[in-house]
Parts: C-alpha cells; structure tokens; sequence
C-alpha cells in the first residue's frame, strides 16, 4: 500500500514504455485559430505555469499513452478548416464556371448599339450603332420623301405639291435618341426575374426582344411654306362678284343698257391648308385633293338695276320771253346735260359750264350784282342752277355749296333758287349714292327742265321741298336820295327798289305712299331788306 502512495512533493514525471524513444516535446507559443479569418488574441493575464503531468494511475501503466485535450482541439480545428476549404474550393469553382457567361453579358451592355426587337418607320435598328440606323433610315426616307407628288384640283385647274413647293425633313435624330434609351431606362417592375443590377440592366436590355417596339418618326415642315402655296392657288381660283352696272344711258331717249352680273369664287383656305397639312402628317405623299370654291352672288343684278334704274326726280321753271336771257338758260341747259355723276363725286356747276362768255354764245341779259339789276354776259344762267338746285334735292343728293340770290326770285319760291357767279359762287353737290347718277337738262317751250336719272329711292318714298318764312323785314317807307350829277338837272330816277327782307328755312319732305313721314331742314335762306335809292340832280 506504501508504494503505491502518490509523493506529491516530487515531481511527476511521465513513463514511457521500455526501449520506447523519448518523444521531442516544443513549447506551444502561439495558437492557430480553428478559422482562416479569425485572428487569435493572446489572453490579458499571463497564463500560470505548466504543471508537471501527474503519474498515470496503476489501472493504466503499460498501455497506450492517453491523447491531450490539445491534440482534440487540433483535430477538431483541423476538420473545420478541411470543411472551409472545401465550401471554398466549390465556390471558387461555380465562379469559374459562371465567368464566361457573365463576361459575355458584360461585353453586350458594354455595345453602343440599340436594343433588338426595336423597329423605326418598320426599319428594324436592333443591334445596328446609332450612325448604321441615321444612314438606314435616311435612305428609306429620302426615297419616301421624294416620292411627295399630292395633285391637287380646285374647279378644273390642277396643281402638284412636291419637295419644290414643301420641302420636307424628318426628326430621326430625335427618334433615335428614344429608340437608344430604350433597353437602358425602365422601372423595376417591368423585369420581375432580375435579381441583381446587372441582371435587371441585361434582362430589360433583351426584354425589347419579345416586346417588339415600333417608333415612327414624323415629318418636319414650315407650314409657311403650305400657307404660300395655299395663297398662290387661291390668288388663281378666288374671283371677285360682279355687279350688274350701267352700260350706257341714252340721253336723247332717256333709256338704260345694263351688263350682265357675274358670280363670284373664293376658296376656303382655312380648310385646304388643314387638309394638306393632314395628309402630309399621315405620311399621304401620294394622292389626290379635290377643293371646290364657294359661289359668291353678286349683290346687284341686271334685272334689279332695270326695276330700279329710272327718272329718281324731275324740276321745270319757266322763263320769260327775253330773247338773250333765253339763249344764255339753253346754253347752260346743253352744258349740264349729259353729265353723269359718279358715286362719290361732286358736281360742280361753274366747272361744267365754265366762265360764261361772249365766244361761248353767252348774250348780255338782266342779272343780279351788287343788290342791284345790271346787265352782265351770260345773265339769266341761275335758273338752270336754281332748276338743278331742286331736283338735286329732290332726288336726296348731297348738297355742297349753295347760295342765294339778293332777293327772291320770280321763277321759284323763295328759299328754292341758287345764284352762282363766274368764278366764286357756284352750286355744287355731291352723289353719295353707291350707283350713278345721270343729268338731263332741256329747254322745252318757256320751261327749263331738270331731270336727273339713276336708282329709285325706296320704295314708294318721293321728295318734295317746303318752304317756311321765319321772319319778314319791312323796308323803310321814306327812300334813301344819291347825288348824282351825270343826271339832267332837276331830274331823279330809282336807283334800287326797295324790298322786303326774309328769313326763309327749306325742308326736304319725304314722302311715302301719299303720306308724310318726315321732314329735314335743307337750308336757311336770308334776303336782306332792301331800302329805296333814287338819285337825283
């Protein structure tokens, strides 16, 4: 039993078995961690000493030697990383599988080229560099576009529209530049599949490959160019309405000739330019266009002028029996007749006439001057001025200028005459009218005749002319007396008569079926009274 007590106080010391060798031990200074990428820390505190191996117990000396926790850990540690290699040997192998499809995916996002399954004007680009696809379709649309040839008929007459008149381009660059982001731009939804950003970007890339797009481009114009075309074809077609108008008016027979009215054309270019530009739009190079022009009716026809063409007023005064007074009233009856009076113009009676002299046959004859009766070359002229004045008036024309005389006249009421003299005073009016109007003036036996001829007034309306004294101015009774001396001694003679002033106002009346229906102040007419002169010597 003594010898098999343990002696703690000596130190323990392995056995081994006889005629063994004794195995090298080395001191363990660092540790292997049981992973590639774990780094051993050493521990804070300093480990304690080794202990001495205690003495195998009785129950097993002379067999095997016992293995060391150490030696478990290694064995443990050893099969972890034998484990880690293997995960990484397979890995590294799927790699190296999967590298030559992922290099070819790469080269073919790497392509500056268009995604396939992309289609321009049916052209398909994919797969073409973005100058392949320009030179592709400018081929096919330079042969599209040079085939422009619309006809285009408008009433008979033909026109062509080509490059000539409407030169044409097209926005293949702007086409181009959609087509090309197509396959690079996209939402996440559209390719559900991908996993990874590469595999999104190359699977939206090909996924134009099965949804086939179809972009168009469109045709580039100056719609200027349209309009001008449109103006060039309207100046042809578009045809102003004519009015029947007066042919001629026989003076002599007091008869009209009329023309015949014309319609007129005009064409809606509002509509053909919209047409046009349609066509061109839908990519029609082709075809035809047919336009019509609207009829414009013209606004006077030949059978309304002959219903309204006629005698619009008539005027005669009459005329004493003086021989020279008669010839100077016919002389200036011949002058007016045959005017006519234009729409807008303005006749003038001094211009008609002229001066009234002796070479014209214009006779020395009692005329007003100075408020006094004198004899003067072509003296009786202001009754034709006065007849004309009426009728004028009468047939609602424009007075200009008119006067009157110093006092009233015997051959028309007062307030109806109109003086004129060589060369301020004169009678004028104006044809504000839209037709023409035509002067007759005759002598027939003692009568001086105006007639003036063009279109009726409105139906069933005629002019009168009414006077209306407003004031009357008595002369003095007692005379005014003049010296003078060219007279015989002891003997007088009237100088002026005296008369009696007035204020006298003119209106037109007119006059629809009988009856009234309005009146115009035409003018104001003042004769001054006059005082009694008688000279004396």
């Amino acid at each position: 039993m003594s010898e098999n007590k343990h002696d703690d106080s000596a130190p323990l010391r392995p056995r081994y078995p006889e005629g063994g060798e004794q195995p090298v031990f080395r001191r363990v200074t660092e540790s292997r961690a049981p992973y590639p990428d774990q780094v051993y820390q050493p521990p804070a505190q300093p480990q304690r000493a080794p202990t001495q191996p205690q003495r195998a117990p009785a129950w097993a000396q002379g067999g095997a030697p016992r293995r060391s926790r150490h030696t478990v850990l290694w064995a443990l540690a050893a099969l972890l990383a034998f484990a880690a290699l293997c995960l990484m040997g397979f890995y590294a192998v799927s790699l190296y599988q999967a590298y030559p499809l992922f290099r070819q995916k790469a080269a073919i996002l790497a392509r500056n080229t268009f995604a396939p399954g992309i289609y321009v004007d049916h052209v398909s680009i994919g797969g073409m560099t973005r100058q392949e696809a320009e030179a592709a379709l400018k081929s096919q649309s330079q042969q599209s576009d040079n085939s422009l040839w619309i006809r285009l008929h408008v009433d008979g007459l033909d026109w062509t529209i080509t490059p000539g008149e409407v030169p044409i381009q097209r926005n293949i660059a702007a086409v181009l530049d959609t087509a090309y982001a197509i396959g690079r731009q996209g939402s996440r939804e559209t390719i559900a599949t991908a996993t990874t950003p590469f595999d999104y970007r190359y699977a939206h890339l090909y996924h134009t490959n099965t949804a086939k797009v179809h972009l168009y481009t469109s045709v580039t114009y100056d719609p200027e160019n349209v309009r001008a075309f449109v103006r060039m074809v309207e100046q042809r077609v578009n045809r102003t309405a004519q009015d029947a108008q007066i042919a001629t008016f026989d003076f002599g027979r007091r008869v009209f000739t009329f023309t015949d009215e014309r319609p007129g054309a005009k064409l809606d270019t509002d509509d053909l330019y919209r047409r046009i530009t349609a066509a061109l739009d839908r990519h029609e190079y082709t075809g035809t266009i047919t336009a019509s022009t609207e009829t414009v009716t013209p606004k006077v026809t030949k059978v309304e002028l002959m219903n309204t063409f006629t005698c619009v007023s008539t005027f005669r005064t009459r005329f004493t029996s003086d021989k020279n007074r008669t010839a100077n009233i016919r002389l200036a009856a011949q002058a007016v007749n045959g005017t006519a009076v234009m729409p807008g113009e303005t006749f003038s009676f001094n211009q008609a006439t002229g001066q009234r002299t002796k070479e014209k046959g214009y006779q020395p004859a009692a005329a007003i001057a100075g408020g006094a009766t004198v004899e003067e070359v072509g003296g009786g002229v202001c009754q034709v001025s006065s007849t004309l004045f009426n009728a004028a008036a009468m047939a609602n024309l424009t007075i200009v200028e008119r006067s009157p005389h110093a006092w009233p006249s015997n051959y028309v009421d007062a307030g109806r005459d109109a003086t004129v003299n060589w060369p301020d005073l004169d009678f004028k009016f104006r044809n504000d009218k839209t037709t023409p109007v035509f002067l007759v003036a005759f002598c027939e036996n003692s009568d001086c005749v105006v007639e003036i001829y063009g279109a009726a007034l409105e139906t069933g309306v005629s002019i009168e002319l009414a006077t209306n004294v407003v004031n009357v101015t008595e002369p003095p009774v007692s005379p005014l007396y003049e010296n003078n001396p060219t007279l015989e001694h002891n003997t007088t003679r009237e100088k002026i008569k005296a008369r009696t002033g007035y204020d006298v106002e003119t209106y037109q009346v007119f006059v629809q079926n009988g009856r009234e229906t309005g009146r115009k102040l035409l003018c104001v007419s003042r004769y001054p009274m006059v005082q009694q002169v008688i000279e004396y010597n």
